[in-house]
């Protein structure tokens, strides 16, 4: 049993690879303690061969407490990959050398990126499987999927789960990576809860990672979005039981008066009251550049905020001139505002990480959109506009101005665009100051010469309906 006071600092890594690649032995060999699910405790697990839930274990490692976070590494099993690192300080992303990089390889570099997770190791595993002349080869293959990310220079370290080979080099790499995080120690409790069950004698007992706050013996607290409450009766860290816990320890508390089949991944353990539960919210992300398809307004998506992943409708938006207009497509590196319209209510607070996805595409596919952070929850007075591009051309001078044809089709079309900027694709701006005939011709002033046959372009702005 490793020395697990509260003198160690508590961190969280998570293991992240695509399925079979060798995560779960080589928690094996770094674990000392398992926990909730540990090692494909869950009956589908064994029987399947795979892990199909965060196992949870844990190790020192000089001054560190490390709770190592086992994620699913099948492509179906996203969600859990999501919600594991939400709550990771670190990560090993884990590469069979016998196969190399997949597309979830690809989906997790992008996982890690988006919620700018830099203290980083790839494990390069099963290397007893290759021949020693392969392994340069396989490490060029994992540099090629990190270029143009963060973790383009990660360390890769060839590793055994089997045999053991190259772990001590392992845990070497991770020390070098791993420093005392900053944890938000004042302010009131808040805990994202990754498993609930029932404890005869107990009550309920939840297992988490504590982002926010402390707890003790006694306290009231409350679970969110449920909003059912009670009272803490026991804390465990790692088997070992404690009057209190703070930010950053990886917890087990038991509540009683709770009904755990109310309580799932994604709801919150909070200081009561402390806590918003909002089903819409507005964002400010960037596009994955792998990504090749675009955003659109009224797509559905996936989004993981903070530990929950729920469906929810997309309006992306520009901000000009005081007015937020709707964006017909946002275009893969881009940046962008959007409001989101979810499926479900769930907690968040600005500030809150946000993983954009469409976890309805073929496994096959790129599914991870973007990433970026809540900046707003309150949405009742917003009023967003959508932009209408309408073309003319430059008939000739007048004495007023210069009058332009194809505007409008009739006279009183061409009074909806008086009072109007009219600009030319060279950047020359005027303004609609009068109609001209009965055909929606218009007259502008201009603030430069232009030349007969030149292309202008009026910007309507109308209200958007969502």
């Amino acid at each position: 049993m490793p020395d697990l006071n509260a003198d160690k600092i508590p961190v969280h890594v998570v293991l992240l690879g695509h399925i079979d690649h060798g995560k779960t032995k080589l928690a094996r060999q770094l674990s000392d303690v398992i926990s909730t699910a540990g090692l494909d405790k869950h009956p589908q697990s064994k029987e399947r061969g795979i892990t199909i839930d965060l196992g949870f274990t844990a190790f020192t490692l000089k001054n560190y407490l490390v709770t190592l976070i086992d994620a699913p590494g099948h492509a179906d099993l996203i969600r859990s990959v999501v919600a594991a690192s939400t709550i990771a300080d670190a990560a090993i992303l884990v590469v069979a050398a016998n196969e190399g990089p997949k597309i979830q390889t690809g989906e997790h570099v992008l996982i890690l990126d988006g919620f700018k997770i830099k203290n980083v190791i790839v494990a390069l595993t099963k290397i007893d499987l290759i021949r020693p002349e392969e392994i340069p080869t396989r490490i060029k293959q994992v540099r090629s999927i990190l270029s143009g990310t963060s973790l383009v220079n990660v360390p890769i370290i060839p590793v055994s789960g089997l045999t053991g080979d190259g772990i001590q080099a392992l845990k070497e790499a991770l020390v070098n990576i791993l420093s005392p995080p900053e944890r938000l120690l004042d302010g009131q409790l808040k805990m994202p809860v990754d498993h609930a069950f029932s404890v005869k004698g107990s009550g309920t007992v939840m297992t988490g990672t504590i982002h926010r706050g402390r707890v003790s013996i006694g306290d009231l607290i409350e679970i969110y979005p449920d909003r059912q409450g009670g009272r803490v009766r026991s804390i465990q860290v790692f088997k070992q039981s404690r009057e209190k816990a703070k930010a950053g320890d990886r917890v087990g508390i038991a509540v009683a008066g709770l009904d755990p089949n109310r309580i799932s991944r994604g709801c919150y353990m909070a200081t009561p009251g402390s806590l918003r539960i909002v089903q819409e919210l507005e964002i400010k992300a960037k596009m994955n550049g792998f990504y090749k398809g675009g955003l659109h307004p009224k797509m559905m998506v996936h989004l993981t905020i903070g530990m929950p992943t729920v469906s929810g409708t997309v309006y992306p938006y520009v901000n000009e001139d005081g007015k937020k207009i709707i964006k017909e497509k946002v275009e893969p590196g881009e940046e962008f505002n959007a409001l989101i319209r979810l499926g479900e209510k769930i907690t968040a607070e600005v500030g809150d990480p946000v993983l954009i996805s469409r976890l309805d595409l073929p496994v096959t596919s790129l599914r991870i959109l973007g990433s970026g952070n809540v900046i707003n929850m309150d949405i009742e007075a917003i009023t967003f506009f959508r932009e209408k591009i309408k073309q003319g051309m430059v008939r000739g001078t007048h004495q007023r101005g210069y009058i332009l044809d194809q505007i409008a089709r009739s006279k009183i079309g061409a009074e909806k665009f008086l009072n109007l900027q009219v600009k030319t694709y060279s950047g020359i701006k005027g303004t609609i100051t009068e109609t001209f005939g009965t055909k929606g011709s218009v007259i502008a002033k201009m603030e430069r010469d232009v030349q007969e046959g030149d292309v202008v372009f009026v910007r309507i702005l109308r209200k958007y309906k969502l």
